[in-house]
């Protein structure tokens, strides 16, 4: 008898084990892909993508530096767990910007907006390119939002004038380029 009872037990902890076990990698697996950046990656990726006028002024130390600003800035003010179904989140060109140059006055670090915003730039194309940032080609995302209902308004009101009402009537509606496929603007 007892060892019917030590082998429920058993039974008991090892099913207990596997479905703890199966819910923590069912969460891990609906968590998205990792993305690992490399900082010495990153720092030559910049380095050569910067302009040489900002490459003869600023040491690698200090691109270093300007690019822990940057990260801290994403991790500071847009970062949301993986579980949350938020929007994305938006923000202003200039907001990371205002936010480093603070920043650089904090530590000492003597760079120019300029500088600083180029180093933005590249830093941001870093993370474009390894897949840790993703942002939206700003016309596809008018167009996205043109063709949007209005949160409270009529489901057929869209948020942005388009020129889907340009009839074949029309004779300022000027025919695609190059066939039937409407270009793109890049």
């Amino acid at each position: 008898m007892v060892y019917v009872l030590l082998v429920l037990a058993a039974l008991l902890v090892v099913a207990a084990a596997f479905v703890f076990v199966g819910h923590a990698v069912g969460s891990t697996e609906a968590m998205p892909d990792q993305v690992v950046i490399d900082g010495h990656e990153a720092i030559e990726f910049c380095a050569q993508a910067l302009p040489d006028s900002i490459t003869a002024s600023l040491s690698y130390d200090d691109l270093r530096r300007l690019l822990r600003l940057h990260l801290e800035w994403i991790q500071a003010y847009h970062w949301a767990p993986a579980s949350t179904d938020a929007p994305p989140i938006i923000f202003e060109q200039f907001d990371p910007l205002a936010y480093v140059m603070e920043r650089c006055e904090v530590v000492g670090l003597d760079v120019d907006p300029e500088e600083a915003a180029a180093v933005i730039q590249a830093h941001s194309d870093y993370l474009q390119v390894v897949g840790a940032l993703h942002i939206d080609d700003p016309v596809d995302v008018e167009a996205d939002l043109a063709r949007a209902p209005q949160l409270e308004g009529s489901a057929a009101t869209p948020l942005l004038d388009t020129d889907d009402d340009v009839g074949p009537d029309d004779p300022d509606a000027s025919a695609p380029a190059g066939g039937d496929e409407p270009s793109s603007h890049k």
